[in-house]
């Protein structure tokens, strides 16, 4: 038997009922696989909603205090951090930075579902004896507000 006729008849044996030219997956196996992946795609979505985040209220702040101020504010906005995220529900993140470059200064970056949350924030009673304490050694004060465009994270 020649060389070509030889590949056509191994062809023909490999190619069932059901079964198509190519990767030799049945059209229903390739159904099924289909159908496996988009359960698994959905699984993971549903498991890690953090993984890929869209539209979030930001809110961005640069706190200045005196050098003799700065240990007691450090201590007070940890506090204020930590209640934003345990006792309000629309407060997705609370980041306090201590910038290197500036001294006596923190950095916020807070994520909030929406801006109806962050007021809810300023509205809270942690936040209003946050304000209350510091606002007497907080020496300067600027910010930015703004609706996140997307946001990739691990999990």
């Amino acid at each position: 038997m020649r060389a070509g006729r030889l590949s056509r008849a191994l062809r023909k044996r490999r190619l069932g009922p059901g079964k198509q030219r190519g990767n030799g997956m049945s059209f229903k196996r390739m159904g099924q696989r289909i159908c496996e992946v988009l359960a698994l795609s959905l699984v993971l979505a549903l498991a890690l909603p953090a993984a890929a985040s869209a539209a979030g209220y930001v809110v961005t702040v640069d706190f200045g205090t005196a050098p003799e101020n700065f240990d007691r504010f450090k201590t007070m906005m940890s506090q204020n951090a930590r209640a934003s995220v345990a006792d309000e529900p629309g407060c997705r993140e609370f980041n306090v930075y201590e910038i290197a470059a500036t001294p006596n200064h923190l950095f916020l970056y807070e994520v909030y579902d929406d801006e109806a949350a962050f007021q809810q924030h300023l509205a809270a009673p942690h936040y209003k004896h946050f304000k209350e304490a510091s606002d007497p050694i907080i020496t300067s004060r600027g910010g930015t507000r703004g609706t996140m465009l997307v946001s990739f994270h691990k999990p």
